[in-house]
């Protein structure tokens, strides 16, 4: 089963790289939401069109699980419909659609954290060094069809799922998303350094386990 527009009229299948859409929104959100607002459902469709692919995305990233992906994408788009008298325009529509994205996930992964608990290391950290330095050199770009990408995807996606909900949030917008880490404080609601703490982590614990994997 491919990407959330498989489906779709426009054929496009599985996730553009960098975020791409099927239509390329602009400032004319703006005029969508508006219209949602006043109930009509075609214009919040076409809001979903625009950023369903990218909202996969975030998602997909922090789960690394193609059905949930797409059922909490679903999810998240019913929460934004609901929410649409809250959205105030301050913030582009698909950065507080990111933000219910996100919310949704980080909701859903401490839940099964719970049922399964991982090890955590996090904000006790004291993080001198910029995290930008400890690299994950592009190891979050997708696979392609080689044997030996495939098994990196693995490895990567298997070591994704070492991480906390919280510390897999930050190196999603991060990597995939390019968020600075002020942006990343703000989607998350929590300080810089506690974003620069995660991240500094989970590229650690990212690299060696990647390391392991090579050397296996």
């Amino acid at each position: 089963m491919s990407g959330p527009d498989s489906t779709s009229k426009s054929g496009g299948g599985g996730v553009a790289s960098g975020g791409g859409e099927l239509t390329t929104p602009g400032d004319d959100d703006a005029v969508w939401v508006a219209k949602a607002r006043r109930g009509d459902a075609d214009a919040f469709g076409e809001l979903v069109t625009r950023h369903r692919r990218r909202a996969y995305q975030v998602a997909m990233g922090m789960l690394g699980h193609h059905e949930t992906a797409m059922d909490l994408t679903q999810e998240a788009f019913l929460r934004a419909y609901q929410s649409l008298d809250r959205f105030r325009g301050e913030a582009a529509f698909f950065t507080w659609l990111r933000r219910i994205v996100t919310n949704v996930c980080l909701d859903h992964l401490r839940k099964a954290e719970h049922r399964t608990p991982t090890t955590s290391y996090d904000e006790a950290l004291g993080v001198d060094e910029d995290p930008d330095a400890v690299g994950l050199a592009g190891t979050l770009e997708a696979p392609d069809t080689g044997v030996r990408r495939k098994e990196l995807g693995a490895a990567i996606e298997a070591a994704m799922k070492t991480l906390t909900p919280e510390q897999r949030a930050a190196v999603v917008l991060r990597e995939v998303e390019g968020l600075s880490y002020e942006e990343i404080a703000k989607t998350l609601e929590c300080a810089t350094g506690t974003v620069m703490s995660r991240l500094h982590y989970a590229r650690k614990r990212l690299q060696a386990l990647l390391r392991e994997h090579h050397e296996g």
